[in-house]
This record gives C-alpha cells, structure tokens and sequence, in this order.
C-alpha cells in the first residue's frame, strides 16, 4: 500500500507544480516574452512537453489515488471531499484545458477564438489552482487524523 501511496503523491507534486508553474510563472511572463518575440519558441518546445507531464501526472493522481483509496486510504468523509476536488480538477485538466491549449499550439485559431480558447484555458487552470487548496487539505487532513480544531 506504501508503493501506491507514494507514486499517488510523486504525480500530485508533479501535476500541483506544473499548475502553479503555468498560473504563477508562465502567466505573468507570457506578455514579456511576447513583447521580446520569445513566446512562440517556448510555446512550440516548452509548452507541448510541460502539457504534456501535466496531463498525465493528473491521470496518475486520479488512478493512484482511488487504488488507494479502493485499498484502505484515507479518512471516510474527508477524503471524499478531497476526491471530488481532484476529479473535478482532473476533468478540467483533460476537458477543458488540453483540448484548447491543443489547438493554441497547433496554431488552428485566430482572433477571437483564439481568444476565447486562451481565457477559457486561463480560467479552468485559475480554478484548479484555487481549487487545489482545499483539495490538499483534504488530502493531508486525511492521511493525518482528520481536522482537529
């Protein structure tokens, strides 16, 4: 059970990382890398490969953490609270902000729907971001006794 475990929490330090890598990071230097013409290199090298891990260390999150769970894990009550907030955050990951990031890179959208393929990618990382707080609470309360006020 340590095995499975342990690799559920190497992919959630992965997938958190890189997403608040893309929200704290990327987001605020994408306007001065594209000011200094250095966003569409780091969009078509960087970008693909960092997606890339992000997605699937979400995926690895999910399946190792409902084998986890399915093998004994965590507190009843919490730790479902903190299994909604990452399936909800994992969904966004696949649903929402893959397949636009997908055809920003891929250069498929111009004007507004580039535009509107951007915010929507922006605000389903935002909320995962914002989500991914009480999610790790979750989570930690869980593996820790609960919350114990």
């Amino acid at each position: 059970m340590w095995l499975i475990e342990f690799l559920h929490v190497i992919c959630g330090v992965f997938w958190i990382g890189l997403l608040y890598f893309f929200n704290l990071v990327q987001v605020q230097s994408m306007p001065k890398m594209t000011e200094e013409g250095a966003a569409k290199p780091y969009t078509q090298i960087v970008l693909p490969k960092a997606l890339f891990y992000f997605r699937w260390a979400a995926m690895g999150t999910l399946v190792f953490g409902i084998v986890y769970y399915i093998m004994g894990g965590g507190v009843p009550g919490i730790i479902h609270i903190g299994m909604l907030l990452g399936a909800i955050m994992w969904f966004n990951v696949w649903f929402i902000i893959w397949p636009n990031q997908k055809r920003i890179i891929a250069g498929e959208l111009e004007g507004d729907a580039l535009a509107k393929a951007k915010r929507t990618a922006f605000l389903a990382s935002r909320t995962n971001a914002w989500l991914s707080i009480p999610m790790l609470a979750c989570m930690v309360a869980s593996s820790h006794g609960g919350f114990n006020f």
